[in-house]
């Protein structure tokens, strides 16, 4: 069976210095279609970071008929990472989350399509859902550009979308290293001045309490289908919800 490689979206931002980084109306990416994708992994990490680890290629197959997500041959590991939460603390991903599934994202506030369609498709997805069903969920942003993301940055946006959504940023070799431990490409980018582009991959890993994610979500889900998703994913899961340590 023939593979892909998998696209990776590149996101150029035209906003000035000091601009409002609040989501703006886009056009939603269509979904990619294939029988089976290739996420290409880096065969080594940058150097200073602890986490950094050969990976092969991740397998990707057709979505089955009960989920809108694609399956993955290989299951993903949640990055064992500690990186700075919104309030300028260190938070440890897997323990700022344990015992809840767990939606991870890589990307920016300055993207100006695919990151905020995401991270307001999935805020309209919990929307959907009840009260017990959110208190099971996490999701977290982590972004691909710390040089402009600060915590008081990345808190402002994702309050645009979902005051709990947890937001990371950190040093960019250790970022690099745990998006390419589970198969997600960045490219770093050459800042020149305020105003660059960044390219990342454009996944949503939902890793469950034994911290492996099975299918991921590619751009262009809708809220509907995630809460659809979601909520089979759910029932998949031990029922009881331990407390994280926040952001």
């Amino acid at each position: 069976m023939p593979f892909f490689p998998f696209a990776r979206h590149r996101a150029r931002s035209r906003r000035r210095a000091g601009a409002r980084t609040r989501p703006v109306p886009v056009t939603r990416a269509p979904r990619l279609i294939a029988a089976s994708l290739v996420l290409a992994a880096a065969a080594t990490g940058c150097a200073g970071a602890s986490n950094a680890q050969s990976s092969p290629p991740v397998r990707i197959s057709t979505p089955p008929s009960d989920l809108h997500a694609a399956t993955l041959n290989t299951a993903l590991h949640e990055p064992d990472v500690t990186l700075t939460g919104v309030s300028g603390r260190p938070v440890n991903l897997q323990r700022a989350t344990a015992g809840k599934l767990t939606l991870v994202y890589f990307g920016y506030t300055h993207c100006p399509d695919v990151c905020p369609t995401t991270m307001a498709d999935l805020a309209g997805a919990l929307r959907l859902m009840t009260p017990a069903q959110r208190a099971r969920i996490a999701v977290v942003f982590i972004t691909t550009d710390p040089w402009r993301d600060t915590p008081k940055v990345i808190r402002s946006w994702l309050a645009s979308f979902n005051p709990s959504f947890i937001g990371l940023t950190g040093d960019y070799s250790t970022i690099e290293a745990a998006a390419k431990s589970v198969g997600v490409p960045l490219e770093q980018p050459k800042r020149t001045g305020a105003d660059y582009e960044v390219d990342h991959g454009a996944e949503v890993m939902p890793f469950g309490t034994d911290h492996l994610a099975h299918v991921l979500w590619t751009a262009g889900v809708s809220s509907r289908d995630y809460a659809s998703d979601l909520t089979k994913l759910l029932a998949r899961m031990p029922a009881a919800t331990a407390k994280g340590g926040g952001a």
